[in-house]
């Protein structure tokens, strides 16, 4: 019973991974395709987000088995009931690729500036989102207090951003495409934001104790 068990706990670690990557693509891709104005590129990455809510209903049924059937002890319990918050996470990091993704067929081409600044956010949070993920899978505290840290980091990239484009609104008459921008920005500041809230689940995994 045992053996079963924890072939079943390495199947949600395995799960997880997957839809990790899943999700790191989708925030790459909807980059690309807003560097590129590739709206053949946005219209996949719609598309590709039932792959992701797919793998939040695995991972979901998978860890409702776990705790229906195995009746897990206090840190496997956290570890399950964690992959069950985190997901939900996930999923929504999916969600905002997507909505990134259907301002590319609104924006016009990037004259704003900032590309530079936002570019640099898609990159740091992919780096955390992976890190978190990992965090869990390798059951490593320090990491996931690592990515948790360098939310600082996110936060003052889009305060410049925002700074930035508040500033050119005054200026110019198309204040409606640059409120488009600072919308993508604030999408991925919010990526980065699930990615600390992962962080902070597999935190609670392993202590008990939530940030």
């Amino acid at each position: 019973m045992r053996e079963r068990y924890e072939e079943e706990l390495r199947k949600l670690n395995t799960l997880i991974i997957s839809m990790g990557k899943m999700i790191e693509i989708a925030i790459e891709s909807s980059m690309l395709a807003l560097m590129a104005r590739d709206r053949a590129c946005a219209q996949e990455i719609a598309k590709n987000d039932q792959a992701i809510n797919e793998a939040e209903r695995d991972i979901e049924s998978l860890c409702m088995k776990l705790l229906l059937q195995q009746q897990p002890m206090a840190g496997d319990l956290r570890l399950i009931t964690s992959a069950l918050k985190m997901v939900t996470d996930m999923e929504r990091i999916g969600d905002h690729a997507v909505d990134v993704a259907d301002l590319v067929s609104k924006v016009p081409d990037c004259k704003y500036g900032k590309m530079k600044e936002i570019s640099e956010m898609s990159t740091q949070i992919i780096d955390m989102l992976h890190q978190a993920v990992q965090s869990y899978i390798e059951k490593d505290f320090n990491l996931a207090k690592n990515v948790i840290a360098r939310d600082d980091v996110i936060d003052g990239l889009y305060h410049a951003i925002k700074k930035d484009l508040v500033q050119k609104i005054r200026e110019t008459s198309e204040g409606e495409t640059i409120l488009d921008y600072l919308l993508i920005a604030k999408y991925i500041e919010r990526i980065g934001d699930h990615a600390v809230h992962i962080a902070q689940w597999v935190i609670y995994a392993l202590t008990g104790e939530r940030e």
